[in-house]
């Protein structure tokens, strides 16, 4: 490398793209990471680090960025001050005045609002021109009036452009910028004052003691700020909540939400409460549950997004209680509030099974479409479009779909029962018995015995399964009027 060349900057700039690299690598969006994959690879959050002790989130956010454009701005920003900053200082006490702004920053952001998920650079990078600046103030006097200018001149420039492509990103942290850049300016404006005394020889690293106090000031504010934050607190029992729920220990999930509740209207809690009485079978406590939180988000007006998953929740709700023409509005909201495809794969089984054949197989063929569509929708898709007398190859096209993701013993039963509408009853006959093996349904054990000419079993089989909801009774009714009519010689196979 040539000499004079700003090594440790070029080095920054490294770390921080081979860090962005490796996390695409790992399987986190390169345009749009969530928020889950952000944390898992150390990004800061106040409640973690306060509640948790995970203080180390403060270093390693400075590191990971939320997207290529994030990255760019940064990394832009970085090459244009770093340099100049590094060959003011020595690498060693620019890495210092880097580290301790982006420390300052991540503090900052804590004490600001300790629920907020926020990563990047941009508090280290402030910091340098903080750092400019407090040269520029403490220095004013030594520098003739024409540097001065041209000085504060470049400074305010190429900080107004940092500032403008900043807020072309999401996530913008402004507290974590704001606490950079007071370290920043502090550290400038004690250094200077250093190497005048020491007659040009350069910033001691004394002169940044206080510099250093004062970051381990604001990461104790952030601390005894966060601990006595009710909203922190209610954020740090969602969190908890969240974690148990992905550990499946939904009575734990039900007793964080209600505490929660007990203390005031949350409808991310009412949303988690829902969530795990649907699972542990309490369907109107989670509808309860799921409308407050409707109730809640409208009222509000700041959550779309959130209120889109709300009303799909409820949805699956109405879809549970055989309620479709419910669930095909909430859908058709959530839809409109948050354009997902996930959406469309359950309103298509809610229109299907409303009678809106067009509008279900238009939404049916979109979830076909989209690689992201769950192996459970695409069965669900698959069995509509049987019962409803759809187009018998494209519902095997589903059903197909579905195993392919997830070979599991209800899609096997849906592609038996399709193969044999079709008449297909060699290729049928597996995929039911094998539904058996595993799941031991009524009804495909009915299949079974219709497949193998005995329709006396299939037909007692049938009526019994039929018995279980008015749905599976509707599904049924033509097989059980073939397995009679097989029994009366009027009809064979279907």
């Amino acid at each position: 490398m040539e000499p004079g060349r700003p090594i440790v900057t070029l080095t920054l700039v490294g770390i921080n793209v081979s860090i962005f690299v490796a996390m695409v690598a790992m399987g986190v969006s390169a345009t749009n990471p969530d928020l889950d994959s952000l944390l898992s690879m150390g990004a800061n959050r106040g409640t973690l680090v306060i509640f948790h002790n995970e203080w180390w989130r403060a270093f390693t956010s400075m590191f990971l960025h939320i997207g290529v454009l994030h990255l760019a701005v940064n990394m832009y920003s970085l090459w244009r001050i770093g340099g100049f900053v590094e060959r003011m200082l020595g690498g060693p006490m620019y890495v210092l005045v880097y580290l301790l702004a982006g420390l300052g920053g991540s503090f900052a952001s804590v004490l600001w609002n300790p629920n907020n998920v926020s990563a990047g650079a941009s508090g280290a990078i402030v910091g340098m021109f903080g750092f400019v600046m407090g040269y520029a103030i403490q220095a004013r006097h030594l520098l003739p009036p024409d540097a001065a200018k041209s000085l504060w001149d470049g400074i305010l420039a190429t900080l107004a452009i940092n500032v403008f492509l900043a807020f072309s990103v999401p996530y913008l942290d402004n507290a974590a910028h704001a606490g950079g850049l007071v370290i920043g300016i502090l550290s400038g404006f004690v250094g200077t004052a250093s190497a005048i005394e020491r007659q040009g020889k350069g910033a001691s690293l004394a002169s940044q003691l206080i510099v250093i106090a004062a970051v381990i000031a604001i990461g104790v504010l952030a601390k005894v700020r966060t601990e006595n934050n009710p909203k922190a607190k209610t954020a740090e029992t969602l969190q908890a909540a969240e974690q148990a729920y992905r550990a499946h220990d939904l009575p734990k999930v039900e007793a964080l939400t209600t505490q929660v509740l007990t203390q005031s209207k949350d409808p991310l809690a009412s949303l988690l409460r829902a969530v795990a009485r649907n699972e542990r079978g309490d369907l109107d406590g989670g509808f309860a549950d799921v409308n407050d939180a409707i109730v809640e988000l409208r009222e509000s007006d700041q959550s779309p997004m959130l209120l889109a998953e709300a009303f799909a929740l409820r949805a699956g709700v109405h879809q549970v209680a055989e309620r479709f023409g419910p669930a095909e509005a909430d859908l058709s909201l959530a839809y409109k509030l948050r354009p997902d495809p996930a959406y469309l794969g359950l309103r298509a089984y809610s229109r299907f099974r409303i009678g809106d054949l067009d509008g279900g197989m238009q939404d049916a063929h979109a979830t076909l479409a989209n690689a992201a569509s769950s192996a459970m929708v695409l069965n669900n898709l698959a069995w509509a479009a049987l019962v409803t007398e759809q187009d018998l190859t494209f519902a095997l096209k589903l059903a197909n779909a579905s195993i392919d993701k997830e070979p599991s013993a209800a899609a096997k039963s849906t592609r038996c029962w399709i193969r044999a509408a079709r008449g297909e009853t060699e290729l049928a006959l597996p995929d039911c018995v094998a539904a058996v093996e595993s799941g031991n349904e009524l009804m495909d054990q009915g299949m079974v015995a219709f497949l193998q000419q005995h329709p006396e079993e299939a037909l007692v089989r049938w009526q019994e399964a039929a018995t279980k909801s008015a749905v599976d009774e509707r599904d049924l009714a033509p097989w059980i009027a073939r397995a009679r009519g097989q029994l009366s010689g009027d009809a064979g196979m279907p």
